[in-house]
């Protein structure tokens, strides 16, 4: 099961790889940046529902503390794709998967790709649903 989730990730680098365009840095560098967007939703959507459980806001609170939250976000946010972009690119596990990517059968190939797909599409869904969860706890309007 971990490989397959290993499989699922690296075949998110490979097809956002692909993208058409001459400059492979700037292609590596969205594939990393859009991969980290992925995980990013998943982490923040599962900091909602800590909140929610502990019942105060303390992970994604916006009070006018010494650091601020929203600065917090971005830190782990580049945080987040750098470790990204060391699996991916400088140790190559992404590169070299790319690389066997087009030598997979048919089935397996679309079996990760339709994997890949819906786990984005399930990362954006549970992202939403839980900031609409936060919102109406914590009954914030705007």
């Amino acid at each position: 099961m971990i490989r397959f989730f290993k499989e699922i990730y690296l075949t998110a680098f490979s097809i956002l790889f692909k993208i058409p365009g001459k400059n492979t840095k700037v292609k590596i560098t969205g594939a990393v940046t859009l991969i980290t967007l992925i995980e990013w939703l998943i982490l923040a959507g599962i900091a909602s529902w800590i909140d929610i459980f502990i019942g105060i806001r303390f992970l994604l609170s916006d009070s006018n503390s010494v650091i601020s939250s929203k600065l917090i976000v971005v830190v782990l946010f580049l945080a987040l794709g750098s470790v990204n972009n060391r699996i991916l690119v400088t140790r190559g596990h992404g590169i070299k998967f790319e690389r066997e990517f087009n030598n997979l059968k048919k089935f397996r190939k679309n079996l990760l790709i339709a994997s890949c797909v819906m786990l984005s599409l399930t990362a954006i869904a549970f992202f939403i649903c839980s900031r609409l969860a936060y919102r109406h706890f914590f009954q914030i309007n705007s």
